[in-house]
């Protein structure tokens, strides 16, 4: 019982035979109940049909075996007996069973091993003084040998239709559970391959099948979901750790070895040991932006956050605001339009988006800087006035560590590549060209 269609099929034959055996007893009660009331009521009308006969054969002293009496009373299975006080005045019929005293009416009791029925009236004659009784007796064996063989014949048909039933029900669930068994063999089989990008049929079947199926896509398509952003995580947690060792080893060795020359040659001079600690501190600095920018590429590789609306025009007004106030000696310009730009984005990854091309601009420019937001696309442009990005290193500086060719300014290397990242994750598109007005570089984004 521990497939399905075994289960509806014990269930449907549980069922069907306490519906049968309900209605057999109620059957069975109402044939008994009829079944005696019709004895009792032969037995009745058996006591007045003869009762002229009885008083008769009394007063006249007809004689006890009566032929014409007793093959009316044999065929019937009956007995008759009339008494006066413990004295048989008349008997008729089959021998009566031996018995004390019955009451008046009818009455049921046992004699042998077994049960009677009978009907005792008072024969009303003036000449007997009313206390002679008529008793009319008739034996329960026929009766319940009818009902018992009544009972084994439907006890038999319905055993046999409950096994005609329960293999019908078999076969039927056999059919109707086909879809289930197909479903079943395609779940086990996208199971053995591990392939979650397999998906079941949910357009054949019942409704409720149908359901089931759909219900199971929804949890492949999670699942396959969750195991691409656990692979990202993995990845970005190895590009991490080898990016970290691959350019962590420089800054960490210089450091390193400042350090031990100041140990190791206390009698520096103090111009000297001053030069050689803002090396080990423009290295330190260096170490950190390392760091910041690889945690926050791994963040970005592991995959996107929830997305929600943002302000772009709030977001770039921001931005610029701070980087003029840490670079006052350069001129940040923005162009923003009054109305409020709205894109669905990540407002981390847009504002580091921003804030890397405002910085990068300022880094590799001279001494203005102009951003512009436009509400059709949206886009934004980023123009500087330096020496602009040569057209063979327009495709390679959105790498990681990339730099261009001779570039002296300070940086991590990594702004550009977290620029083009989250750019992806966004659905935006970064393009680099010449700024027309300062002479610089242009970089677009184009939402």
């Amino acid at each position: 019982m521990r497939s399905l269609r075994g289960r509806l099929t014990l269930g449907v034959l549980l069922l069907l035979a306490a519906v049968l055996v309900a209605a057999g007893a109620a059957a069975f009660h109402e044939i008994n109940a009829s079944e005696r009331a019709a004895l009792d009521d032969r037995l009745k009308r058996t006591a007045e049909l003869t009762r002229p006969t009885a008083v008769a054969a009394v007063q006249q002293e007809v004689p006890a075996d009566d032929p014409r009496l007793d093959a009316v009373l044999r065929a019937t299975g009956s007995s008759l007996l009339v008494r006066l006080g413990r004295i048989r005045l008349v008997h008729a019929g089959p021998t009566p069973p031996t018995h004390g005293a019955l009451p008046r009416g009818l009455s049921t009791f046992s004699s042998d091993g077994q049960r009677y029925r009978a009907y005792v009236t008072t024969l009303s004659d003036p000449d007997l003084g009313g206390r002679a009784r008529l008793e009319v007796v008739s034996s329960l064996g026929g009766l319940e040998h009818r009902i018992d063989e009544l009972e084994r014949r439907v006890a038999l048909i319905g055993l046999v239709g409950l096994l005609v039933v329960g293999l019908a029900v078999w076969l039927i669930a056999s059919v109707l559970l086909r879809p289930l068994r197909r479903l079943r063999t395609v779940t086990a089989s996208i199971a053995d391959d591990e392939d979650l990008d397999r998906r079941v049929p949910d357009d054949r079947g019942p409704a409720e099948l149908r359901s089931v199926a759909r219900s199971f896509n929804a949890m492949l398509a999670r699942l396959g979901r969750s195991a691409a952003d656990r692979e990202r995580a993995l990845a970005a947690t190895r590009r991490f750790a080898a990016d970290a060792g691959h350019e962590l080893r420089t800054p960490l060795t210089s450091v390193q070895a400042t350090l031990s020359a100041l140990r190791r040659h206390p009698e520096l001079d103090g111009a000297r040991r001053e030069a050689m600690l803002d090396d080990a501190l423009t290295e330190q600095r260096r170490l950190v932006d390392l760091i910041d920018g690889l945690q926050a590429l791994a963040r970005g590789d592991a995959g996107p956050l929830e997305h929600e609306p943002v302000d772009l025009t709030e977001l770039v007004d921001e931005v610029v605001t701070a980087a003029a106030a840490r670079h006052p000696g350069v001129v940040v310009r923005a162009e923003l339009p009054e109305a409020p730009v709205v894109v669905e984005g990540w407002e981390p990854g847009l504002r580091l988006v921003v804030e890397n091309l405002v910085t990068n601009a300022i880094r590799h420019g001279g001494a203005q800087v102009r951003v512009a937001l436009e509400a059709a696309g949206p886009m934004l442009s980023i123009d500087d006035d330096g020496a602009g990005v040569p057209d063979h290193e327009r495709d390679r500086i959105f790498g990681p560590f990339a730099r261009i060719d001779g570039a002296e300014t300070p940086g991590s290397g990594l702004g550009l590549a977290l620029v083009a990242q989250q750019a992806g994750h966004h659905g935006a598109r970064v393009e680099v060209t010449t700024a027309p007005t300062l002479g610089g570089a242009r970089f677009t984004v184009r939402f």
